[in-house]
C-alpha cells in the first residue's frame, strides 16, 4: 500500500509541477520493509489452526469420504439435482418441498452436509437469512467436508450477519473464518473494517481496513473510501491524504477532489489544494456555489486575483454563485487586485447597493478617488455617510472632504474637515487639511477660517 500511493503521489506532483524530492519520494529496499498492516493482523489472529493440523483433518476426512457408509446414494444425489432446479425454475418453495420428502435422520454424514448446504442456500433465495445461517452451521457440525470448503462456509455465514446487520456475530463469524483460512483475504478484513465501524470502534476499524488495502495491489473503491473516511472522522489528515490521493487517480470523481483539496487546506498545503481544485474545475467538477467560492479565495490567497475574477464572473453569469453582496465584493476585490479598475467598478457598486451599511460605499468611493473622479467619490462617500454603520465614520468623511475640495469646492470641504477632527483616528489629518486650507485662504488674501468658533455645519 505505502509504495503504490507513494508512485500515486509522483504522479500527482508531476501534473501539479509540485515534484519537489520531499513529495515524490519513494519508498528504500522492500527487503527492510517493516511489517505490512496485513501481515501484522495476520500474525496476531487468536486461536489460527496450524497447517499441518489442517492436513491432517483434510487427510482424515478423506479417508472417510471414501468409506461405503458415507457414499452420497444415488436417489440421495437425485433429489439434491431435482431441488437445485427447483429453486432457480419454480422456486424456494417447491425445492424445500423436495427436501422435506427426505429422511435426514437416516442419511450419513457426507449426505447431511450436503442436503444442508444445499437448504442454506435455498433459504437465503427465499429470504430467510436466519435459517440459511443454522442451515450452514449444521453444515460444518457434519466435520466431513474439505476444511477449504467449511472455510468457505464460515465465510458466507460472516457475510450473513453483515447482511443482518448484526455486527458483533459477524466480527466473531470473521474470526472463526480466519482461524481457518490459510491466507488473508482482503474481504475478510473489509468485512470487519465495516462492522467495527458500525459499532463505533474507529481504531479497530481502521487496522482492519488498512489490512485490507495492503492485500492487493488495486484495491476496490469502497475499500479506499472507507479507509479515507476513516481517517477524516478521526482528523488523521496526514494518512488521509495519501488514500485520497489514490481515489483521484483511480476513481477521479468530485467527491474525492474536493475533499482532497479540503485537506490539503486543513494541512496548511495551499499550493496543493490550489491545484487539485484547477483540475477539478478543468473537468466540470466544481458546480456549487461554496465550491467557486473556495476555489477564488485560494486564487486570491496565491496571489492570482485575476483568475478569481474570471471564476467569480462566470459563476455569477452561469447562475451558480448567488449574487448576493459576499460574491459581489469578492469579485470587486479581485478586479482591483488586478488593477482592472474599469471592471471592479460594476460588481462593486452592485454590492454596496445590496449590503445592509455603507462601507462598501467608501470602498466605491476610494475607487473613484484612485482614479481622480471627483464628484463620482464624492457621490459614494456622501451614500455611505447617509447609509451609516460604517467601521471608520471619520475616514468616510476625511475622504469626502478630500474629493469635494478637488472638485473645487474647498468651503464645503472645510466642513467635512472640521466633522472629521471630531473622530480620534481622523483628527490629525483633518487637522492638516485644515491648516491647508487656511494657508490657501491667507494666500488668497481671504484670511483663515479654521477658528474653534467657525461653524462646522456644511
Amino acid at each position: 500500500m505505502k509504495r503504490r500511493v507513494r508512485r500515486g503521489l509522483l504522479v500527482i506532483g508531476l501534473a501539479f509541477g509540485l515534484g519537489s524530492p520531499a513529495f515524490a519520494q519513494e519508498d528504500g529496499d522492500e527487503a527492510t520493509a517493516p511489517m505490512s498492516a496485513s501481515e501484522e493482523l495476520w500474525a496476531k489472529r487468536p486461536g489460527a489452526v496450524p497447517p499441518e493440523e489442517i492436513a491432517r483433518i483434510d487427510a482424515e476426512r478423506a479417508v472417510r469420504r471414501a468409506l461405503p457408509e458415507q457414499k452420497v446414494r444415488q436417489r440421495i444425489g437425485r433429489y439434491l439435482n431435482a431441488a437445485a432446479e427447483a429453486t432457480d425454475e419454480e422456486g424456494p418453495a417447491a425445492a424445500r418441498a423436495l427436501l422435506e420428502k427426505l429422511n435426514i435422520k437416516r442419511m450419513n454424514d457426507h449426505e447431511r452436509a450436503r442436503v444442508y448446504r444445499l437448504m442454506a442456500f435455498i433459504a437465503y433465495s427465499d429470504g430467510d437469512v436466519p435459517g440459511a445461517i443454522e442451515a450452514f452451521r449444521k453444515v460444518i457440525e457434519q466435520e466431513i467436508l474439505p476444511t477449504k470448503d467449511e472455510t468457505r462456509i464460515r465465510f458466507n455465514i460472516a457475510q450473513l450477519y453483515g447482511g443482518l446487520q448484526d455486527w458483533d456475530n459477524t466480527i466473531a463469524a470473521i474470526d472463526e473464518w480466519m482461524r481457518w483460512a490459510q491466507e488473508p483475504d482482503p474481504q475478510g478484513y473489509y468485512l470487519k473494517a465495516i462492522a467495527y465501524f458500525q459499532k463505533n470502534e474507529p481504531d479497530r476499524a481502521i487496522a482492519n481496513a488498512e489490512a485490507a488495502v495492503d492485500l492487493v495491489e488495486e484495491p476496490k473503491e469502497g475499500w479506499l473510501q472507507l479507509l479515507a473516511a476513516l481517517y477524516i472522522g478521526k482528523e488523521d489528515y496526514d494518512s488521509a491524504m495519501p488514500v485520497l490521493e489514490e481515489l483521484v487517480l483511480r476513481f477521479p470523481k468530485k467527491i474525492y477532489w474536493v475533499q482532497l483539496s479540503l485537506i490539503y487546506g486543513a494541512k496548511e498545503k495551499y499550493t496543493r489544494s490550489l491545484a487539485v481544485q484547477q483540475v477539478a474545475y478543468a473537468q466540470g467538477l466544481l458546480t456549487e456555489d461554496k465550491e467557486l467560492r473556495r476555489l477564488a479565495r485560494s486564487y486570491l490567497f496565491a496571489d492570482l486575483p485575476y483568475m478569481a475574477a474570471k471564476v467569480l464572473s462566470k459563476g455569477i453569469e452561469d447562475g451558480i454563485i448567488e449574487p448576493d453582496a459576499e460574491a459581489y465584493e469578492v469579485l470587486a476585490n479581485a478586479w482591483i487586485a488586478s488593477r482592472e479598475y474599469d471592471k471592479s467598478l460594476p460588481p462593486l457598486r452592485r454590492a454596496a447597493e445590496l449590503s445592509e451599511d455603507g462601507n462598501l460605499f467608501v470602498r466605491l468611493g476610494q475607487v473613484h478617488l484612485q482614479r481622480e473622479e471627483w464628484e463620482s467619490a464624492a457621490e459614494n462617500f456622501e451614500q455611505a455617510i447617509s447609509r451609516g454603520g460604517l467601521d471608520n465614520p471619520g475616514s468616510a468623511l476625511l475622504l469626502l472632504g478630500i474629493s469635494t475640495y478637488n472638485e473645487g469646492k474647498p468651503g464645503k470641504a472645510r466642513g467635512y474637515f472640521r466633522r472629521a477632527r471630531q473622530h480620534q483616528k481622523t483628527r490629525k489629518a483633518a487637522e492638516g487639511w485644515l491648516i491647508h486650507l487656511d494657508n490657501e485662504a491667507k494666500a488668497r488674501g481671504e484670511g483663515g477660517a479654521n477658528g474653534a468658533g467657525q461653524d462646522d455645519s456644511i
